[in-house]
């Protein structure tokens, strides 16, 4: 649900930001001002975030000197992706929003995985961990603008394909595109068999013909389709094995604020997409 002026208790739109995801295996957590990223926390939590998240938010703004007071707006992955996590994370950015009175933004975790395997694609930028944790201090955001000043200067259009592994042969997906007419959604996020999904995005690409296709996010286990894929589709395909990180959350989460776009604190759903697996159990037994 979309309401409001994008504004905080104090007016800002451009003001210090926190930003989280934890709908992956991946947790991530940034703060923001401006275009200004002050500092970023991306740790390998095994899906174990409940017992994580608040620490490690705590510490960020520790580290960069920023008291939960000061923050103006609160940008969340809001999935797809681990049913636990993306709830983990709602829930938390619902409760501090609320507590400190903030501007909330809900965020794509595909887009944002989409944005980030795109600036690594497209510009050369790197976001590699070293062991179990990433920790940055001082940065820019504007990736989005990177991407889109070189997809315009090499007159490519570029497709992005984020893929969070959903097992089973599935995975949550979507299919972005970065070229002469912007950053767009062209399919949405969903949940799909990736024998389907790969025979689908050969009809679209036979269509559309993209310069560029590239798979991002959690590619190991559907490294077979996509190879299928790429065996049949003219166009170049690329594997780019990415996390998505808060900073990506954070810059699309401002794209929001700028428009006006907050979310209402009470109404903010994920998209869990599916079931969690022990309820489909559930009702399969019932059934």
């Amino acid at each position: 649900m979309i309401t409001g002026t994008g504004t905080d208790q104090t007016g800002r739109h451009g003001g210090l930001m926190l930003s989280v995801d934890t709908s992956t295996a991946s947790m991530t957590i940034a703060l923001t001002r401006e275009d200004k990223l002050l500092g970023e926390m991306t740790s390998k939590a095994e899906r174990n975030h409940s017992l994580h998240l608040i620490p490690a938010m705590k510490r960020l703004m520790t580290e960069v000197d920023v008291k939960p007071a000061e923050l103006n707006g609160f940008a969340i992955g809001v999935g797809p992706g681990s049913y636990t996590g993306v709830r983990i994370g709602v829930t938390a950015a619902k409760t501090f929003a609320w507590t400190h009175k903030l501007s909330l933004f809900g965020v794509s975790t595909l887009e944002a995985m989409a944005l980030g395997g795109a600036e690594t694609a497209v510009t050369g930028a790197s976001f590699g961990m070293t062991g179990e944790m990433s920790e940055v201090r001082d940065g820019e955001l504007g990736a989005l603008d990177r991407v889109l000043k070189e997809t315009e200067r090499a007159r490519e259009t570029v497709w992005l394909i984020p893929l969070i592994d959903a097992r089973r042969g599935q995975a949550f997906t979507a299919l972005y595109e970065a070229g002469a007419s912007g950053w767009k959604c062209a399919v949405p996020d969903g949940i799909r068999l990736m024998a389907a999904w790969t025979e689908e995005l050969a009809l679209h690409a036979a269509k559309h013909q993209p310069d560029r296709i590239v798979f991002t996010g959690e590619l190991e286990q559907h490294s077979e389709p996509i190879r299928s894929f790429a065996s049949r589709c003219a166009g170049r395909v690329e594997e780019m094995v990415h996390g998505v990180r808060a900073r990506h959350v954070a810059e699309l989460g401002r794209i929001r604020w700028k428009r006006g776009e907050t979310e209402d604190v009470h109404g903010l759903v994920p998209n869990y997409t599916q079931l969690a697996e022990a309820e489909a159990k559930l009702l399969a037994q019932r059934s």
